[in-house]
């Protein structure tokens, strides 16, 4: 779930959907916890259908969106049925067993093998499923779902950034080029897909900012517990609307992901 500076409310863990034992029916509900706490407990809130093999996919204003997956059946070729076509809008801003809104159907069977991310014009890719089950093809079609905050008709706000390689605390200045600042958010967000029911890596942070005329100073998140090395989507929000992100990296490369090997006609890949 979201984390918000000064990072320190209880880091709060969500999983949703999954499947009976035996039985193979899909569960309509989403549980929560905060394993950090000193006695943790389970939050369980329903969901509008039953869902297995769901994709969440993390979007730049802290809500999340539920895709894909079946309502019956469980993981695995040939083992999934009843195509959930519905999408979700979880918002964990709202109270409890509130939190879940209704958006719009596709006609597209996505199960096994379906993927969902968030591009950086802040719309969600939904592809993929190849379940082998005799009933639904393996899916080359490829559909993208516009959240809600892309539908009021308001302007986006722009903003431009010279230092895209941060270090944990680092103060870096934005120019906002579009937009006011009066109420200005910044988010975060992790660069993951979400496939097979999880999305490795992923985060939404809300650093803090500060903005004087139209250069706005973000504090880089302040360490790798809060926030593990890698690349994230860079955001800002006048009001409900985002920006088109662009990509940053905290924490450098600890693992030396970068040392590509120096051979003749090898082009280093890299942005």
């Amino acid at each position: 779930m979201p984390q918000s500076a000064p990072y320190t409310a209880p880091l709060t863990i969500l999983m949703c959907g999954g499947s009976t034992i035996g039985g193979g029916y899909a569960l309509d509900n989403c549980v929560s916890t905060q394993p950090d706490v000193a006695n943790p407990v389970w939050t369980i809130e329903r969901m509008p259908s039953p869902r297995v093999l769901p994709c969440i996919a993390a979007l730049p204003d802290g809500t999340y969106l539920i895709a894909n997956g079946a309502k019956h059946g469980v993981a695995g070729f040939g083992l999934a049925s009843d195509p959930n076509l519905n999408a979700v809008l979880y918002d964990p801003t709202k109270s409890v067993h509130q939190r879940f809104t209704i958006m719009a159907n596709t006609s597209v069977a996505r199960l096994y093998h379906s993927e969902a991310i968030t591009m950086a014009d802040g719309r969600v890719l939904i592809s993929g499923s190849d379940p082998q089950d005799g009933q639904h093809p393996e899916e080359y079609r490829v559909e993208v779902f516009t959240p809600p905050y892309l539908l009021s008709g308001l302007p986006r706000p722009d903003f431009t950034i010279t230092n895209k390689d941060w270090s944990y605390g680092q103060a870096v200045q934005i120019t906002v080029t579009a937009g006011s600042t009066a109420n200005l958010k910044v988010s975060l967000l992790g660069v993951v897909t979400s496939t097979h029911g999880n999305s490795m890596g992923q985060r939404t942070i809300f650093p803090a900012v500060s903005c004087g005329g139209n250069t706005c100073t973000i504090t880089a998140p302040p360490n790798n517990k809060v926030c593990p090395p890698g690349w994230f989507q860079l955001w800002i929000l006048d009001g409900p609307t985002p920006s088109m992100a662009k990509y940053v990296r905290i924490g450098g490369d600890p693992a030396a992901l970068g040392n590509w090997p120096n051979l003749p006609g090898f082009t280093k890949p890299g942005i």
